[in-house]
């Protein structure tokens, strides 16, 4: 179960981000970015994280920087997920 909660200016994701889920959290970015220029997510409460959800994230960065908008993703402090984040092409997009 993925819960998304706005917290100060930031979405804080919590739960499982996996294949089940990251279908539906890219319709919600998606249409965060619609709207907003800028959008923060982090991932400090994420007890896990699967490819599928790592590309979605991907995709959505490389997205919103081709239309001028900002997605920002902060995770690298969150031990449960750091291998998984640095095995991946998302690192490059994720922030501390």
């Amino acid at each position: 179960m993925l819960q998304i909660n706005y917290i100060k200016g930031k979405y804080e994701l919590e739960g499982n981000l996996v294949l089940e889920n990251s279908r539906s959290l890219k319709s919600y970015l998606e249409t965060l970015l619609d709207y907003n220029s800028k959008v923060i997510l982090s991932l400090k409460n994420i007890k896990a994280i699967d490819n599928s959800s790592i590309e979605v994230l991907f995709d959505l960065c490389k997205k919103a920087s081709q239309n001028n908008k900002v997605l920002k993703v902060f995770g690298k402090a969150n031990k449960k997920i750091t291998k998984t984040l640095n095995n991946s092409k998302l690192k490059e997009f994720i922030k501390d």
